[in-house]
């Protein structure tokens, strides 16, 4: 009887597991610093989605100014560049399941901050790359 139940559990607790998301972040910069930057998102080799340029008009959305682009071409007066590492799971249909973006000094590359986001594959249904783009910011600079 204890084996059923041990066994029932392990099957109730996969079976809900489908459903799980976790956020986390924090920003070191005071909030008015934050909305007065300037950041540059640098789009990495691998992205093919060009998530780059999601993030960085999911951050114009919140009236910060950023622009996107390779790291070839940002200028010197961006006062942030913003970095991210996606992760990609296949289960019937390709999914972004975890996004980390970090903020980091232009001027010496410490991180300032990071937003992150990590979803199942249930959890990420009918959801849009800007959707856990726009997760991951919440966690950086707060809900809009």
């Amino acid at each position: 009887m204890d084996l059923s139940r041990a066994a029932l559990a392990a099957l109730f607790a996969i079976a809900i597991s489908g459903c799980i998301g976790t956020t986390s972040g924090q920003l070191t910069l005071p909030t008015e610093v934050a909305k007065q930057s300037t950041y540059f998102v640098e789009r990495h080799a691998k992205d093919d989605r060009n998530l780059a340029a999601t993030i960085a008009e999911r951050m114009q959305a919140r009236g910060l100014q950023a622009k996107a682009g390779t790291a070839a071409e940002r200028k010197p007066e961006y006062k942030y560049v913003v970095n991210y590492t996606d992760r990609w799971m296949w289960d019937m249909r390709m999914y972004l399941y975890d996004l980390r973006i970090e903020v980091r000094d232009a001027a010496d590359q410490s991180v300032v901050g990071f937003g992150q986001s990590t979803q199942s594959s249930l959890k990420a249904m009918g959801k849009t790359h800007a959707d856990v783009v726009d997760t991951a910011l919440n966690e950086l600079f707060g809900p809009r």
